[in-house]
């Protein structure tokens, strides 16, 4: 079991110390779920709507609402009977013992792999406030223990052929999960796709040219018209019909470091000119300096049906967690 403490610092910081151990007992339930044990009083007041409102506000940029954990509550009398062993869990507490509020993680401590919190405060006012005060924090600190359970599985569960693929091809390492299998492969240019009964996740892989400043430009717009000629390689479900950017909602830009590089995301929609298909995409764009060429690796969904048993949330977050595994060498 693994015990860590959020002392929460002056400036608001989070500061993550502890010890690690493990136990045998499987956890249960599905990514991105998550039980709240707290008394009626405290989820039906001002404490749990201020949990909603960041561990229930919306994903962004998918083409329909879903939340970023789908929430049960549990009142702490069905605590150890009925969840204990869910991968997910968040614990409220208040009383008189507790002078001050107060934030305590634990990993692995019913199950494996689990995490569980407590916040702690004096009253039900203090604990709003808490919640209100660090309720980002929170949503972070469970958002990437689940990316991180999901990049281990893709890197141990990783499909033998495709990664070897990408080293040859492109010079880089990319744990890619067992059911994906390789759609197209051409010169300068990789599709990839994990194909399910109601959905479809995939990645196109691809390089272009960067031996001028013109050619290295990062802004949104240069990215999606390159991303437009590669993905056109992607045929869509009728003859002619090809995968592009769609135009009703330009994407969203942001600038991210992982694994000490540099890259551009986008997030976006895709759609199918010639026919009526689409869904989201998250584009990862990095200038590869040793070779003098851009790397893209652009990864989407297809989830037409509401109904799914998977929300697309959990396709989305797939996608990025086996980004997370790209290593590329210096």
């Amino acid at each position: 079991m693994k015990s860590v403490r959020l002392a929460l610092l002056s400036i608001g910081a989070v500061m993550l110390v502890g010890c690690g151990g493990s136990t045998k007992v499987s956890s249960v339930g599905k990514p991105y779920e998550m039980f709240v044990v707290s008394t009626p009083e405290l989820w039906q007041g001002p404490a749990g709507d201020s949990l909603r409102a960041y561990l229930a506000d919306e994903v962004e940029m998918i083409n329909q609402p879903e939340p970023r954990f789908t929430l049960y509550n549990v009142p702490p009398a069905g605590y150890k009977a009925t969840v204990s062993k869910h991968r997910n869990i968040l614990i409220l507490k208040t009383g008189s013992q507790y002078a001050v509020s107060d934030m305590t993680a634990l990993y692995n401590a019913n199950a494996q792999p689990q995490l569980e919190v407590t916040i702690t405060a004096p009253s039900a006012d203090s604990m709003a406030e808490f919640v209100h005060r660090y309720g980002r924090e929170l949503t972070q600190l469970f958002e990437i223990t689940e990316r991180d359970r999901l990049v281990a599985r893709a890197e141990k569960y990783r499909d033998p052929k495709i990664g070897p693929l990408i080293r040859e091809k492109f010079g880089f390492e990319m744990s890619i999960p067992q059911g994906y299998r390789v759609r197209l492969d051409t010169t300068n240019f990789l599709w990839i796709s994990f194909e399910l009964p109601l959905a479809s996740v995939g990645f196109s892989i691809y390089t272009y040219p960067a031996d001028s400043a013109a050619a290295r430009n990062e802004a949104a717009g240069n990215i999606v018209m390159a991303r437009n000629v590669a993905v056109m390689q992607i045929p869509g479900p009728s003859d002619g019909s090809y995968m592009t950017t769609s135009t009703a909602v330009f994407p969203d830009q942001k600038t991210l470091t992982v694994h000490g590089r540099r890259w551009i995301q986008l997030r976006g929609f895709w759609d199918v000119a010639g026919d009526f298909m689409g869904g989201p995409f998250i584009n990862y764009t990095t200038y590869d300096e040793a070779r003098k060429r851009m790397l893209a690796i652009d990864g989407y969904v297809y989830s037409p049906s509401p109904n799914n048993t998977v929300p697309m949330r959990d396709y989305v977050r797939q996608i990025e967690a086996i980004f997370m595994t790209v290593r590329i060498p210096q």
